[in-house]
């Protein structure tokens, strides 16, 4: 049983498919919460790592949990014993996947709430001050967390990589690949649902306030905003959607380790995401998103074979690669891909409504524009003075 093998050049392309898709809708997530704090908000998070990463350690910590709640290896320390503990929880699983459910209903909230303490803590210092002073307290905060990681090893191990409760490992039971393509699922469920909550935000009122404080928070003070709280709170709402992110893909590959979370992979590339597809336009972050994972991913396979090609050590094309797309599309179009536009707010339902769909010139519409302009029409008409 298991996944078809569709067998292409010699490989089989179907893991390499739910690869991808896995690993683009984790970008996609990161990069759209990113997209809401920078794009829309004008926050440079350089230190976006640091809220995936404590994400990250809330589900590191659903070893322990189910650990105790069956009672497995309860008088011995869970990093030193923690291949034997996690073993025999996932022998458990296998037999009642209620409880995996359980330990990602308990986590992802969890991971929310402490990447959202984890902005206001981080961000408060220098949310009042100038957007460049914030971004890098944010990378110092970063820099700080991976060092926390590294040497308090109950979070991650600490130097030691540790095992987590796989939550899909009933579906491993039930072929080749099947497990990974369940994982993939999920995480393009999670990646749709922030993708959708993002661009719900941005059209809503809250997005108009966020863009008018990201373009000119002096004029948006002077009309009753606090764009220290707006900074803030976007701050905070990303962070806790990174947190998930974070979580979402620690239990996508069953670890933990702090060597994971570098600055490198975890706010250059969403940065570099954003930038490629377009700044304030999801949609084009959905693109960039594609074509960094198509360079990165798609060539993770080939590139071996590509060196007699290269006059450099292979295993930096991809790098090599994103960063002539990053020059070219600076060069060539610098908003992005796609470029930033306003942002419809009202459906076309309701905008047709109010205009008066099928309205004439001399203000015939149904609509309530398309009356108060004829009404306004007759109006100017009677105090017009007659010509001599």
């Amino acid at each position: 049983m298991g996944l078809p093998t569709i067998i292409i050049s010699g490989i089989n392309i179907i893991p390499l498919a739910i690869d991808f898709v896995n690993f683009y809708a984790l970008y996609l997530a990161i990069a759209a919460s990113l997209n809401l704090e920078f794009g829309y908000g004008g926050v440079p998070n350089f230190g976006k790592v640091l809220f995936i990463a404590g994400g990250a350690a809330v589900a590191a910590q659903t070893g322990r949990l189910a650990a105790a709640a069956l009672n497995i290896g309860t008088n011995l320390d869970f990093i030193t014993f923690n291949a034997r503990i996690v073993t025999q929880v996932n022998t458990q699983l296998v037999s009642n996947p209620l409880l995996a459910i359980e330990l990602v209903a308990f986590a992802l909230p969890v991971a929310a709430l402490v990447g959202a303490v984890l902005g206001w803590i981080f961000s408060y210092p220098a949310i009042r001050l100038r957007e460049d002073y914030l971004g890098l307290l944010l990378l110092g905060m970063a820099q700080l967390f991976n060092v926390i990681l590294r040497t308090y090893p109950p979070l991650m191990g600490g130097a030691q990589p540790i095992f987590v409760p796989d939550i899909y490992v009933y579906f491993s039971t039930l072929g080749l690949d099947v497990r990974d393509l369940a994982a993939a699922v999920v995480m393009v469920v999670f990646a749709v649902a922030v993708y959708l909550y993002v661009e719900r935000t941005v059209r809503s009122p809250l997005g108009r306030t966020l863009r008018a404080v990201r373009d000119n928070d002096k004029a948006a003070q002077a009309l009753g905003k606090d764009p220290a709280k707006l900074r803030r709170n976007v701050l905070i709402v990303s962070s806790a959607l990174a947190a998930m992110a974070g979580a979402m893909y620690t239990f996508s590959v069953a670890s933990a380790e702090y060597d994971t979370w570098t600055r490198f992979a975890w706010t250059f590339w969403p940065f570099l995401i954003v930038i490629i597809g377009g700044v304030a336009n999801n949609a084009g972050v959905a693109v960039g998103t594609f074509f960094f994972t198509l360079i990165f991913r798609g060539l993770q396979t080939e590139q071996q074979y590509l060196q007699p090609y290269v006059f450099f050590n292979v295993n930096y094309l991809q790098d090599f690669l994103l960063a002539g797309l990053l020059l070219a599309i600076l060069y060539i179009r610098p908003d992005g891909i796609l470029r930033e536009k306003p942002t419809r707010t009202l459906s076309k339902g309701t905008v047709l409504k109010l205009i008066g769909k099928g309205g004439t010139e001399e203000g015939g519409g149904q609509g309530l524009i398309g009356r108060v302009a004829s009404r306004l029409k007759r109006g100017s008409r009677r105090t017009q003075p007659a010509n001599e």
